[in-house]
């Protein structure tokens, strides 16, 4: 039996227009409808707050395609640095966490492996997005039949996001004395759009091996479609998404090399993260003109105790074909190594 993703109304019109579930909750459509009443009703409760907030000025956006380690590298750089960034709570609770305390802290295990979940941990705002009724591509975890049309909205890259950005001023407000780190692979797609909307905003990237992220990209959309779809994935339907991502990714990817400065975008790769995590983060830090973060013993106890505490693992070795496009995604990364990696920052100040 699949567990309910329950939102706003847009969310929940958008499932009750696919028909009839082949996998029935029990009074799937009426619960679907009374959740939305009352996301919606606290959501403009909300809203008189967060309306007359304003959007962060440098945000910082982890970007990468799912399954490349942005994860960890956003457990990796909250922990470190202390900024704010959405919990997991709030992102699953967008309609409420502004009007509720935050819960005791609980752990969930991930579907698609054998990590954890905080439910006070750094979580990915597409979730956010999601339940707020955004046209996210994580629609497709409950309707996989649906899976391009979801897509295709996300290549697009230029959708409004009027209530996401409200959730990220509410974000942002909670540690206005902090930057904000906001984390999502979907993201990537949308950097055109976040660039003009945050213009002081910068963006690192973490790269991995089209290969490997192919292969590890079917296992999670399954395990996520296991969890939550109320219909069966059609054949060759995720196969066909995963080889656009990589096609849409290049084309991120190719533009960035084109357009934007290394004061904008730092690449870091997974395996080298993976073999020197410590001088990776330092490499950041120094990007994000964040050294000051872990200054003194207090900050250097603090990068330890996040490299200690959050483990970066190998991951899964096997490669799933991808042809020219995967090719093509290889050939851009290794340019952006070059051209945004780490050789191009310098760590300073007593850490160097």
């Amino acid at each position: 039996m699949s567990q309910g993703l329950y939102g706003s109304r847009a969310l929940a019109d958008w499932i009750l227009a696919g028909g009839r579930p082949e996998r029935r909750p029990w009074a799937h459509s009426a619960r679907l409808r009374w959740h939305a009443y009352w996301f919606e009703h606290n959501w403009r409760t909300e809203l008189e707050r967060l309306d007359a907030l304003p959007l962060p000025e440098n945000p910082v956006f982890i970007v990468g395609p799912w399954r490349s380690g942005t994860t960890v590298l956003h457990e990796l750089l909250t922990a470190s640095t202390g900024w704010s960034t959405p919990q997991t709570w709030q992102c699953f609770n967008p309609s409420t966490c502004f009007l509720m305390p935050a819960p005791r802290e609980s752990m969930l295990p991930r579907p698609m492996d054998q990590g954890l979940i905080s439910t006070r941990g750094p979580q990915e705002d597409e979730f956010a997005a999601l339940l707020l009724g955004e046209e996210s591509v994580y629609r497709a975890f409950i309707d996989p039949r649906r899976l391009p049309e979801c897509a295709a909205r996300l290549w697009e890259g230029g959708q409004a996001l009027p209530r996401w950005r409200a959730f990220v001023r509410g974000i942002a407000a909670q540690g206005a004395e902090h930057r904000l780190l906001l984390k999502s692979p979907n993201h990537t797609f949308r950097l055109p759009l976040l660039r003009d909307c945050f213009p002081r905003a910068q963006f690192v990237w973490i790269g991995r091996r089209s290969g490997e992220v192919l292969a590890s990209n079917l296992k999670m959309w399954r395990a996520m479609m296991q969890r939550y779809a109320l219909w069966d994935c059609p054949r060759g339907v995720l196969e066909t998404f995963l080889a656009d991502a990589i096609q849409a990714c290049a084309r991120v990817l190719s533009h960035c090399l084109e357009d934007m400065s290394r004061e904008q975008l730092l690449w870091v790769d997974y395996e080298t993260l993976r073999r020197e995590p410590r001088t990776v983060m330092l490499a950041i830090l120094a990007f994000l003109r964040a050294e000051s973060t872990i200054a003194g013993p207090d900050g250097e106890q603090r990068l330890e105790e996040a490299l200690r505490r959050t483990p970066i693992h190998a991951g899964s070795r096997a490669l799933a074909p991808g042809g020219a496009s995967a090719d093509r995604l290889d050939a851009l990364m290794a340019a952006a190594s070059e051209h945004f990696g780490m050789a191009a920052v310098a760590p300073s100040g007593p850490n160097r």
